[in-house]
């Protein structure tokens, strides 16, 4: 049996009966949770695109992004362009963060955890604003070209911020936000590894 393998494994097991009540504590408060990435990602959009965002409106965990864009529909009609997003698919990373804390029973789990949402906060944002940015920018590129002035490299750009907001940021974060505050865990390896290499 390698040095360290108890303690990771037992830090992985109660991981994950730790995040079952997390998930299930933070979908029962779905409508709380979005919150603050929606106005995060609000508050962005605005002002990097002032002429033609107009704000947002939160249906649940669907965010809409009202903008003044607008398509040509058939019969000469013009539609307002508003992309949606669901939020809480980029807000899993809180419960996970949550539960990462509570399995190696982190000293200060009251400030620690609150403060690592927060500091989520950001890379929730992210998401929501690329998923955006890609229906306009990728799905409806020869519609909204000429009002939106994003170019081919723009495209590539927004493309490639989508995938690492979707596949990569909601598990990674909460990770590294974890290590950052806490290192308790890598450091009873370490010792352990340390101890077992002298005997």
């Amino acid at each position: 049996m390698k040095p360290g393998f108890s303690v990771i494994s037992g830090f992985f097991v109660r991981a994950l009966l730790w995040l079952v009540p997390c998930l299930a504590l933070w979908y029962a408060g779905r409508h709380y949770v979005v919150l603050a990435p929606a106005w995060l990602a609000e508050f962005t959009m605005h002002n990097l695109f002032p002429f033609w965002v107009h704000g947002s409106e939160l249906q649940g965990t669907q965010q809409v992004l009202l903008t003044g864009l607008s398509v040509a529909m058939p019969g000469g009609r013009l539609a307002d362009v508003t992309p949606e997003a669901n939020v809480l698919t980029y807000a899993y990373g809180a419960p996970l963060l949550a539960a990462l804390f509570l399995a190696v029973r982190s000293p200060g789990c009251w400030w620690k955890i609150p403060l690592g949402w927060l500091m989520l906060l950001p890379f929730q944002a992210w998401g929501v604003c690329f998923t955006w940015l890609l229906q306009l920018g990728v799905h409806m590129a020869e519609a909204t070209r000429s009002q939106t002035r994003f170019d081919a490299f723009d495209t590539n750009l927004i493309g490639a911020g989508y995938q690492i907001g979707f596949l990569l940021l909601p598990t990674l974060a909460p990770i590294l936000i974890w290590l950052a505050l806490d290192r308790r865990l890598i450091q009873q390896v370490l010792i352990e590894g340390a101890l077992s290499a002298v005997e």
